[in-house]
């Protein structure tokens, strides 16, 4: 009798401990935080879309959250019914989603789900539920960056794609209060630097077509005496870049470092690090520190908006270029310069 209550002990104790174990690793999984990034496009663009995919990602391995990745396409219909079903499913502590595109589809569902959070990056929404974090970056603050950056290539005699003519180019997405946002600093940067600089201004007219972008920026390079132009095209705006190392000119890059796509030709890119920017608010979150319900501006500050200094802007900028630059992005830093925006 002693043998067998000794083996029910045991066998007693095991159950307990396995139990205790499933209970444990429940908690723990409960305990995980689930996010979903749904991008109003498709990743492999080698900028925008990718770059908010990064930052998730990053949370995901440094954080240790659970993340899914969802390509929305380009149609805006689709959108909609996607997110819902999102909210729905219960599934996810918080669901990001980018741009104006998504930002009145999920002031409609914050309403509808108060229990669901929300994350609304990169844009400017003038209200918000107690259930939205809203963050946009400051875009108008990096493109006053790269505005400066050209005003200092298109003259600058060590540059052999460089003309003497005062002329730097824009190439957008399209026609559109954010993207011309980037404009309104880039035009900025430019005469803060020089005020004869002429600025010449594209539109592809959508985020895939990189073969009109490419004609542009041709246009501009052979028939209007550009020698460098800022690519804001997401996907399309490849074509600027190709155009740019064909002819022998200059490009900056936008949202993520396009600077080793063409080597020598894109000198530096824009970075609007709006993945860092939901790694920041993930990781806030976590901690309990984000404030929901509220609405930020980002910048060079908060590093989320700087220009690509990586070793190949190293090698192919000249050096009165870059201490002047540091000089700019100083001076943007400590607020001794304003960057007027029309969004925020």
């Amino acid at each position: 009798m002693k043998r067998r209550g000794t083996l029910f002990g045991a066998a007693l104790i095991l159950t307990v401990a396995l139990m205790s174990g499933c209970a444990q690793k429940e908690a723990e999984e409960k305990e995980t935080l689930s996010v979903v990034l749904y991008a109003n496009g498709s990743f492999g663009d080698n900028a925008y879309f990718d770059g908010n995919k990064e930052g998730v990602l990053k949370a995901e391995k440094e954080l240790g959250i659970k993340v899914k990745l969802i390509e929305g396409g380009s149609d805006q219909a689709d959108y909609q019914p996607a997110i819902e079903a999102l909210a729905v499913s219960g599934e996810y502590d918080i669901i990001v989603t980018l741009t104006g595109k998504t930002s009145d589809i999920v002031l409609e569902l914050a309403d509808k789900y108060p229990e669901q959070d929300f994350f609304v990056m990169d844009t400017t929404m003038t209200e918000v539920r107690p259930n939205i974090f809203n963050s946009m970056y400051n875009q108008c603050e990096g493109s006053f960056l790269a505005g400066a950056f050209a005003a200092l290539v298109t003259t600058n005699t060590e540059l052999a794609g460089a003309n003497p003519d005062k002329v730097i180019g824009f190439i957008g997405v399209m026609d559109s209060p954010t993207i011309n946002d980037f404009y309104d600093g880039y035009e900025q940067g430019a005469h803060y630097v020089d005020s004869e600089i002429e600025v010449l201004k594209s539109y592809v007219g959508d985020s895939v077509n990189a073969p009109k972008a490419k004609e542009l920026a041709m246009a501009m390079y052979n028939s209007q005496n550009a020698d460098i132009i800022f690519n804001v095209g997401a996907s399309a705006g490849l074509g600027t870049l190709e155009a740019g190392n064909e002819a022998g000119k200059y490009t900056i890059g936008v949202d993520v470092n396009q600077n080793g796509l063409y080597p020598g030709s894109v000198l530096t890119s824009m970075l609007k690090t709006s993945g860092q920017g939901i790694f920041n608010a993930i990781e806030m979150y976590q901690k309990g520190e984000l404030k929901m319900g509220t609405s930020e501006l980002w910048g060079i500050k908060e590093n989320c908006i700087s220009l690509a200094t990586d070793e190949l802007y190293e090698e192919h900028v000249p050096e009165s270029i870059k201490e002047e630059m540091k000089k700019i992005t100083e001076a943007l830093a400590n607020g001794e310069i304003e960057v007027k925006s029309e969004l925020y």
